[in-house]
């Protein structure tokens, strides 16, 4: 991509045709939420039910299975034991966000690692993602592996593969850190800030315009990740996905916002209507 702007987003965005159905738009399983968090099930599904994936599958305890399907009934719930002897049909997976320490969604975030599906690794999954990949486990391709960390999360990630940086040292060069992380896990990173930075293994940086500072909001990295997911899951590259998410996503929150503060939900709420005028060309 030369730009991340409107019309190079609206020409990569999928968009259904008559010979579509729910599976052939993509379907998008998620690892999320926890009993302590239950609420980042719910943000991650709503980005990514909002952003138009054809199907939606939870993975996590019933404390926020039942959340997610208060807010989003039609999403397809499943139990982590379940799913850990037998991983649901995905076309990609969106895991950590929200995960706290639990043996069943640990189980199942392994299994997705090592599945070979495309994947957005978030939070609570981003150490043992790259760990398993700088340690040579590649099962998906680097282009179709996205880490999306924020300045703190890519210092534990370096750190978790004995690269050690300071908060400061990434705040000075973001682009160049990005570019380490995506270079030793061979993964696509993307790294969260006012200024999103995608950085590919191959080495490519690519800076997007600045987002509404209201947006530094709890959850709204969720809503994120599965809006990239939403991507992923359509067949779109890490790199594609995570650029097209983060420009539309921030798109969202001005919509959202008129100026003023938003909260994480309001950003999915606004996604259709923000991504119908960017297809419309208004």
């Amino acid at each position: 991509m030369s730009s991340v702007d409107r019309n190079w987003v609206a020409s990569v965005w999928p968009c259904p045709t008559e010979q579509d159905d729910k599976y052939s738009r993509g379907v998008l399983g998620i690892v999320a939420g926890s009993e302590a968090y239950p609420g980042a099930a719910v943000l991650v599904a709503c980005g990514a039910a909002r952003a138009g994936v054809g199907m939606v599958r939870y993975v996590g305890p019933r404390r926020a299975q039942d959340l997610v399907l208060t807010h989003r009934p039609e999403v397809v719930v499943h139990d982590s034991a379940d799913a850990a002897d037998r991983l649901p049909s995905a076309s990609a997976w969106v895991v950590g966000s929200g995960v706290a320490d639990h043996p069943g969604q640990d189980a199942v975030i392994g299994a997705v690692l090592a599945a070979g599906t495309p994947l957005v690794a978030d939070a609570g999954a981003l150490e043992a993602c790259v760990r398993s990949r700088a340690a040579g486990a590649r099962h998906t391709p680097p282009d179709r592996v996205l880490l999306t960390p924020h300045a703190r999360e890519l210092v534990r990630a370096l750190a978790a593969i004995h690269h050690d940086v300071t908060l400061a040292d990434v705040q000075g060069d973001r682009a160049g850190h990005a570019r380490l992380l995506a270079e030793t896990a061979r993964a696509t990173v993307l790294l969260k800030g006012s200024r999103t930075i995608i950085a590919s293994a191959g080495g490519a940086v690519i800076e997007l315009e600045e987002a509404p500072a209201w947006l530094a909001t709890a959850g709204s990295g969720d809503v994120l990740a599965g809006i990239a997911g939403a991507l992923l899951a359509s067949g779109l590259s890490a790199a594609d996905s995570g650029a097209a998410a983060s420009w539309i996503h921030a798109r969202a929150a001005e919509a959202a916002s008129g100026g003023g503060p938003i909260v994480a939900l309001d950003v999915a709420e606004a996604l259709p209507a923000v991504i119908a005028e960017m297809l419309l060309g208004l």
